[in-house]
Parts: C-alpha cells; structure tokens; sequence
C-alpha cells in the first residue's frame, strides 16, 4: 500500500469548506471524487486542516492510500485534467506509507488580506476584505505580538467550540503591507476553529481605535468569548502552508 501526500491550491468561494458535507460540493469531495475516477475505486483524501466555506488555499496538504502502478506524477496530472479551474494539486509524492497530513504537521501558517483603500475593487473582492476606513497599523502589530507565544485561545474560539483543551502555540506572527494591500500571516503548531478570523476581526477593532492594544492580553487572560472582535468574514483567508 502507497502513501502519497498532495499539496493542493484552491480558490475556496463557490465551495462550503474543505470537508464533505452531504449534498454539499466541498474541496475533499470533489478531489475524492476525481481521484475515484482515475483509480477505479474510492479513496479518503486526509487533509492537514479543514478550511471553512469560502477559505482559499495556497499550500493544502492532503495524503490518501492506493495500491495502483502509476507513478504519482502521472496521477497529478490525471488529477489536475479532470479537476475544475480552481483546484490544482501543486505536488504530488510518494511519502512514508506512515505519514499522516494532520497529525505530522509541525506548523501551519495562515495569511488574511484587507484591501485597505477608498473604494473596493472588482478583482480583489474574492481574496481580500475591503477596509475603506483607515488602520492604525502600528498599534495592530502591538496587539498581534502579543498573541505570540503558548497561551489559552478560548476568548478567540466560536460560540459552540466547546473543546477541553483551548490552549495552542503561535509561533510567530506578523504585519506586512504592499500598497493597500495589508497581509496579517501567523504561524502556530495548531489553531481553533476559526481561531484566525477571531484575532484578525480584533486586531480590526484595535486598527478602529475602539479597542487598546493591551487588551488583547486581558482578553486572553479573562477566557470570554464576548470580549474578542467579531470574526472576519472568511474570504480574506488563506491556507499558505503546511510544514512537516
């Protein structure tokens, strides 16, 4: 039996997320979907994280089990010609027949863009959220460093996220801006359900000046979901990568 691990990039608007759903086209259903086709059988196609409707994806990684002679290039590009215009396997390897997307990674980085400029854009409006007011991007640097580091994200997970364990590891985190376009990437060993959109819709209302920079440390300390920002809506969101 053959592992083979995919990185996958895909444009996550006219999709409800990276796991199948019934009656739902979703990125795991249609990749499992074409890979049947070429195999002659079903197969699971395991990714590295479960991206939310409407979240892209530069660097998804996904690993699925197969017994068949063909080589995974030749299965990449079967892949990528029955495949639709926005979902493209990037790499496919043969990989340790152990390997497992989600459970070997060591970090994840995610990426969220804000258009930051007077009027919205016809290009941008599907990868970036339109801010048309302007941010104090100083102090959001202030407030996002401080979310670096091992601490108890339960303040900046979702309503019905009711998991045990709340606590991850960002390892770093960063602002970074080119034009009107501004990137907000962080990295960490693992994250919350919607985790991300949380920090950044908080990070937002500091960018505002309705929120202090400092308060991101109390709303971490105080374990209140009420306390954090709205999330932000999720095609700002990318998946840049997955390291191992």
């Amino acid at each position: 039996m053959r592992t083979i691990k995919l990185t996958i990039e895909y444009d996550g608007t006219l999709y409800h997320g990276w796991q199948v759903q019934p009656g739902l086209v979703t990125i795991q259903g249609v990749v499992q979907d074409c890979l049947a086709r070429i195999l002659g059988h079903p197969v699971y196609v395991q990714g590295a994280g479960r991206t939310d409707a409407g979240v892209h994806a530069i660097g998804q990684t996904a690993h699925f089990r197969c017994e068949s002679k063909h080589s995974s290039a030749v299965i990449m590009r079967a892949l990528n010609a029955l495949l639709p215009d926005d979902i493209v396997i990037r790499q496919a390897e043969d990989v340790h027949p152990s390997f497992h997307a989600q459970f070997d990674a060591k970090e994840k980085e995610y990426r969220y863009y804000l258009l930051c400029q007077p009027e919205r854009s016809a290009f941008f409006r599907r990868y970036a959220l339109f801010v048309p007011t302007p941010l104090d991007l100083d102090q959001m640097r202030n407030a996002l460093a401080r979310i670096v580091g091992r601490h108890d994200f339960f303040s900046f997970s979702t309503a019905g996220d009711e998991r045990e364990n709340t606590v991850r590891t960002i390892t770093s985190a960063d602002i970074g801006q080119e034009g009107h376009l501004v990137a907000i990437t962080v990295r960490g060993e693992g994250f919350l359900h919607k985790m991300v959109r949380r920090i950044v819709g908080t990070l937002l209302e500091v960018g505002r000046g309705r929120m202090g920079a400092d308060q991101i440390t109390q709303i971490l300390q105080a374990r209140d979901k009420r306390l954090a920002g709205p999330s932000a809506p999720p095609h700002g969101l990318f998946l840049m990568s997955v390291r191992y």
